[in-house]
């Protein structure tokens, strides 16, 4: 991993904290949700958002005290111990791209369920939507792309994969990534006390299932 040298720049009571690489990003928040300081941490795919109090920190100090605890090399990363399984359909009418992201791979369209669901992710951020789930694989992946025409309707739960970032759709909407397959589950219940089944940091695998199986559990969350 490369010499951890942050650009922060400060803004009100917000510092933003600029990585040279995002694999820095879990690691560095571990380090700094350590601190006692800051009122708020925001993981983003390249940086973190740190918020402070101004009535307790000046914002030269606080850029200061970020500077002195991120000095040197980060942390090991460590996959977040917050599992969350997401079961996936990977039937041919949920994962309309299956064959072309296959292609893209090397490897046959009815290998693709069992390659991702070997994989770990880890959840970068949440963005786009409320609920829409940025994730980065533990693996190199080849580069696949986003493509070339993005559909006006993706159905909410569709998995994306562009490479070694895929998402997760939390609500029906227009989208550009490649799709594999669609998990029953909600991503966004504005009903419960936490309303994102995911946050920043969790750690995601993805279990295959049956269509009958998603039919059965996407009538469960309907109820």
């Amino acid at each position: 991993m490369a010499e951890l040298d942050p650009t922060i720049h400060i803004c009100d009571d917000w510092i933003h904290i600029g990585l040279p690489d995002r694999k820095m990003v879990p690691a560095v928040q571990t380090t700094l949700t350590a601190g006692e300081q800051w009122t708020e941490i925001v993981p983003g795919l390249d940086s973190i958002a740190v918020q402070f109090d101004p009535a307790l920190i000046s914002p030269d100090d606080a850029a200061e005290s970020l500077r002195d605890r991120l000095a040197g090399k980060p942390p090991k990363l460590k996959y977040s111990e917050n599992i969350v399984v997401i079961p996936v359909c990977y039937e041919d009418n949920l994962a309309p791209d299956m064959k072309y992201v296959a292609e893209k791979l090397g490897i046959p369209p009815v290998s693709v369920p069992s390659w991702h669901t070997a994989q770990t992710h880890r959840v970068a951020m949440l963005g786009f939507m409320p609920g829409f789930s940025y994730l980065e694989s533990s693996e190199e992946i080849a580069d696949i792309g986003r493509l070339a025409s993005p559909r006006q309707l993706v159905k909410a739960g569709s998995i994306g994969i562009i490479g070694r970032q895929s998402c997760i759709y939390s609500f029906d909407s227009p989208g550009g990534w490649p799709i594999i397959g669609r998990t029953p589950l909600r991503l966004f219940d504005p009903a419960k006390s936490r309303p994102a089944l995911l946050s920043a940091g969790d750690t995601v695998r993805f279990q295959s299932i049956s269509r009958h199986a998603f039919d059965r559990l996407q009538q469960d969350q309907q109820q």
